[in-house]
């Protein structure tokens, strides 16, 4: 906009330059003539004009005689082959007239002239200088051009309309006067010719009809790839973030594993260490005694075994090496074995286990010594998460082509946040001291992977407060999915 209305005012400033160049010019030659004929004492000067077809010689001579000075101008015609036609004019001055007072006379006619030329000069300068509408000072097909070349030079070829307004807002020029309201209240506006500080201020507006469709049109790709970069910050934004929370976690979970492990490595080790002395001692002579230090230290020694077990396995699963052993046995028989076996446990802390056994077909193929370790998982799990007077029951019941093992506890429960959690290794159910409830978070992940290598299925319900359930569901033959 700045730009067109700048272009309008210099080329009315060219304009008004080359009217000036061309009087200057024409002011020149005549004031040359002029003084010519003032300066000069003896004139003889001639000078041939045509009107009306005629043609008239206008004689000027000054010559200073003897008998004086003589000034004499005549104005006669002129045929075809130069010879004067006949004086229709003549007048002159001759005697012993006074050089100054005629040369005075001469001077007084020349500068009359002189008057008049500059008088002619005068009303040229007031024509180039004189007030002019804006309409006078604006060619609409010069403005037309100059807005399509910069609006072209800017790479712009959406359809525009454009108006002149007084300062009233009055319309002077319009290109369409279907939408002058809306050219009037455009925003795309700028003041005609600013340095005219006495004119009264006019404006040119211009309106795009189609603008907001022409600037998707031109902007869809810009807004697109904009939309996937935000998309692409916003995932890299996310990602990094989880990330950090993920690192966050798995330092915690690994100050926690070894926190743990060295609490579980430093009993048996301690045990271990006291029977040594012990056995060293040389007043224990007592063969059942040292008997009792030697079992205590191969039971510690079983306990570390299990413990270095524990953690191998842990690496098995992760290079998904774990290998089954299938074979056909009955179920409820083991799952009557590692309950007596943990019922110990259980009733130490004035707990009970309750079994029901509700499955008609309940013999599986399976590898029976990781299906045995599982049962034993969730019951150990079940005991030790229950502070006191634990009820656990075992249930099983035909469902699909499988069996259903149920087990559940009164326990402190779970958080429905860490239902997914528990599955993973080395996590923990927080339960306010580290120590009060021993292992390395391994049993539940040990217990899904085993499951999933059955192609079986594990689900958990609890209540925080009040215990919890696990559902298992094993297939027939674990080789069929």
């Amino acid at each position: 906009m700045y730009a067109v209305t700048n272009k309008l005012e210099k080329i009315e400033s060219i304009n008004r330059i080359k009217i000036y160049q061309e009087n200057q010019k024409l002011f020149n030659e005549k004031a040359a003539l002029l003084y010519s004929s003032i300066q000069n004492p003896n004139i003889d000067s001639t000078a041939v004009f045509e009107e009306n077809g005629v043609k008239y010689r206008v004689n000027e001579q000054n010559k200073t005689t003897s008998d004086g000075n003589i000034y004499q101008k005549t104005i006669e015609t002129v045929s075809e082959n130069g010879n004067s036609g006949g004086v229709h004019f003549r007048i002159g001055y001759q005697g012993n007239l006074n050089i100054n007072s005629i040369e005075d006379s001469i001077l007084s006619f020349k500068q009359n002239e002189k008057l008049m030329l500059l008088d002619d000069m005068l009303k040229n300068l007031y024509q180039t200088n004189k007030y002019k509408t804006i309409l006078e000072r604006i060619n609409p097909h010069i403005l037309d051009s100059l807005l399509k070349l910069e609006f072209l030079n800017r790479e712009i070829t959406a359809k525009f309309e454009y108006a002149i307004f007084d300062y009233d807002g009055n319309v002077l020029l319009a290109d369409s006067i279907n939408n002058v309201n809306k050219i009037r209240q455009s925003s795309f506006y700028a003041q005609l010719f600013p340095n005219d500080f006495i004119e009264i201020p006019h404006f040119l507006s211009i309106y795009f009809p189609n603008q907001k469709s022409y600037l998707l049109k031109t902007m869809w790709t810009i807004l697109l790839i904009s939309t996937l970069l935000l998309v692409i910050i916003i995932f890299a934004f996310t990602y990094t973030i989880q990330t950090i929370f993920k690192q966050k976690k798995l330092s915690e979970i690994k100050n926690d594993f070894i926190s743990n492990m060295t609490h579980e490595l430093k009993t048996p080790i301690s045990t271990i260490s006291l029977a040594c002395e012990a056995l060293n001692d040389k007043d224990i002579t007592n063969p059942i005694t040292k008997t009792n230090y030697i079992n205590m230290i191969s039971q510690e020694n079983k306990r570390l075994g299990l413990l270095v077990e524990s953690v191998l396995k842990s690496a098995t699963w992760d290079k998904t090496d774990l290998k089954l052993k299938l074979e056909e046995f009955d179920l409820h028989e083991i799952i009557d074995g590692v309950v007596n076996n943990i019922l110990i446990q259980v009733t130490s802390k004035n707990g009970t286990i309750l079994k029901n056994l509700s499955a008609n077909c309940f013999s599986i193929t399976a590898d029976k010594v990781h299906i045995t370790n599982m049962i034993y998982n969730l019951l150990d799990n079940a005991n030790k998460y229950t502070p006191s007077n634990p009820e656990i029951t075992i249930s099983t019941e035909n469902i699909r082509q499988g069996i259903l093992i149920t087990v559940s506890d009164n326990g402190i429960g779970i958080k429905k946040e860490n239902f997914n959690k528990i599955f993973e290794k080395f996590y923990r159910v927080p339960t306010g001291n580290i120590h009060n409830v021993k292992g390395f978070g391994l049993g539940l992940s040990y217990v899904k992977a085993l499951i999933e290598k059955h192609n079986g299925e594990i689900q958990v319900t609890s209540e925080l407060g009040k215990g919890s359930s696990f559902n298992i569901y094993l297939p027939f033959d674990s080789t069929l999915k």
